[in-house]
């Protein structure tokens, strides 16, 4: 899976968005390559436009392949947390700061002096991820 390496197109996002509205109403929790193209070629008019948009949501990371020709519309706040903790961790190495990220587990770890890593792990409490905060020693 991947994660939001630019920021959405309009196109994309809107299509994201669709999907998940549609899969909310309709209380699914997959969405078949089908379906999901007959929902996007209302937005393309072309039902080539439409599966080449839903490969396009796959790479970015907006759908999750759970089977073959069978996805998973991933929560908002799932795609913008990951893309989040991957940034933040980004903005870190910039800094100087070893640094990586784990969607799984939503842990950034931190390989920096002690004081600094206990104010990044009280602020990053606050925002939902927790830091794992390893010594230079």
């Amino acid at each position: 899976m991947s994660i939001l390496k630019r920021w959405p197109k309009r196109r994309e996002f809107l299509a994201y968005y669709m999907l998940l509205v549609y899969s909310k109403r309709k209380s699914l929790e997959t969405i078949n390559a089908g379906e999901a193209a007959d929902v996007l070629y209302l937005l393309t008019g072309s039902r080539r436009l439409a599966q080449r948009l839903l490969r396009t949501l796959v790479r970015q990371g907006y759908l999750k392949r759970v089977q073959p020709l069978v996805y998973s519309v991933r929560d908002l706040d799932e795609v913008l947390g990951d893309a989040l903790g991957h940034y933040i961790a980004s903005r870190l190495r910039r800094r100087g700061i070893e640094a990586s990220y784990d969607p799984r587990r939503r842990l950034i770890t931190v390989r920096d002096d002690a004081i600094e890593c206990d104010k990044m792990n009280k602020m990053f409490r606050d925002l939902g991820y927790g830091v794992e905060c390893l010594s230079e020693a």
